[in-house]
């Protein structure tokens, strides 16, 4: 029997690789590091018995390099039979007859993992002046009624950056009460994602690389449309990023309806990331 991982990025490595370990800098070895690299990194594992495999996977957060280099190798692969081996709260098997049905197993059970389960994206009005970083809240609130029609609105976006790092984004609703659309983004959200966010201005905000997450996010840009008025809201989701999988993204944010010199309706929205934020305790209890 031989071992092969494959990492998120779609690179493989021989199982037994020290180089691997140390790369990772973990306390672990055997095979204590390859269930730890499946269950917390997204490695992907092929046990190879002749031409018989087991893959071995967690498929909510399998990346799709890592995807992508499993079906290459199965595919040039002599293979009579796979067992495919996966986690979600428990490790479950599977013995598959072929590998090209084992494939089509694997996407399912990856498209499966990564729809949103209920609960994964949960929001809450907060009282500006229970917060540590409340300040930064407060004094955006202060100048809004001033600064939120059309020739204030630069201002705004100014006082913004620096009050919020640079997290901050603007979107406007086409004509009709259609779909929001991205108009501007501050250098500080989606940092890993400079290429998506460079073509995602003109693009609806549900359009983000985890889709259920945008569809969450252009739901409730819209509800504080409607409501008219400055928002401040705890946010506790857990997204699922491409490059990291399923991530838990806890931060505060500030959601301010605007209205644009043609009368279209316009918000933006800045946030700080918190990880003191936690909604799960009261939503469990």
């Amino acid at each position: 029997m031989s071992l092969l991982l494959i990492d998120d990025q779609g690179t493989q490595w021989d199982g037994a690789s020290r180089q691997l370990r140390s790369a990772f800098d973990s306390p672990y070895s055997g095979g204590e590091f390859v269930e730890y690299a499946i269950l917390n990194l997204g490695f992907i594992a092929i046990n190879l018995y002749g031409t018989s495999w087991q893959i071995r996977f967690r498929p909510s957060i399998v990346t799709e390099r890592a995807l992508a280099a499993l079906t290459s190798n199965v595919t040039r692969a002599k293979i009579a039979r796979v067992v495919i081996t996966h986690f979600d709260s428990e490790w479950s098997s599977e013995l598959i007859a072929s590998k090209e049905n084992a494939l089509l197993r694997a996407e399912e059970l990856v498209a499966a993992g990564r729809r949103p389960k209920q609960g994964d994206f949960l929001a809450r009005p907060t009282v500006t002046n229970s917060l540590t970083t409340g300040r930064a809240f407060a004094e955006i609130l202060q100048v809004w009624p001033n600064l939120a029609q059309p020739n204030g609105q630069h201002r705004l976006i100014e006082l913004l950056k620096g009050a919020f790092n640079d997290r901050y984004v603007v979107v406007k609703q086409e004509a009709n009460l259609g779909a929001l659309i991205f108009q501007e983004f501050g250098s500080g959200l989606f940092d890993k994602y400079e290429t998506w966010r460079t073509c995602a201005v003109g693009a609806p905000v549900e359009e983000q690389p985890d889709r259920s997450y945008g569809r969450w996010i252009a739901e409730s840009y819209l509800a504080a449309l409607t409501a008219g008025e400055p928002q401040v809201q705890d946010i506790d989701a857990i997204v699922r990023w491409p490059h990291a999988g399923r991530t838990r993204l806890r931060y505060r944010r500030l959601l301010l309806p605007l209205t644009d010199t043609d009368g279209a309706r316009m918000l933006l929205s800045a946030s700080l990331m918190d990880n003191r934020v936690d909604l799960r305790v009261a939503a469990d209890g």
